[in-house]
């Protein structure tokens, strides 16, 4: 099975199911090019979204970044 990550969600998992399928290729349309709040890097991301999967994960295990 291959790999699917993108900057939002991380490592998609159960990429054998065509709904996850769909939601990833969803997701994908969506993204807009932007500069993470957490890293500065520029990341494929929700609109809505301020930072990558990487800073986000950090900040829900309570590191500052």
């Amino acid at each position: 099975m291959p790999a699917y990550y993108d900057d939002n969600f991380g490592f998609w998992e159960d990429m054998d199911d065509p709904d996850n399928q769909e939601h990833y290729r969803r997701t994908q349309k969506t993204n807009v090019l932007k500069k993470c709040k957490g890293c500065g890097r520029k990341v494929r991301i929700q609109p809505d979204y301020a930072y990558c999967n990487g800073c986000a994960t950090k900040i829900e295990r309570g590191m500052d970044i």
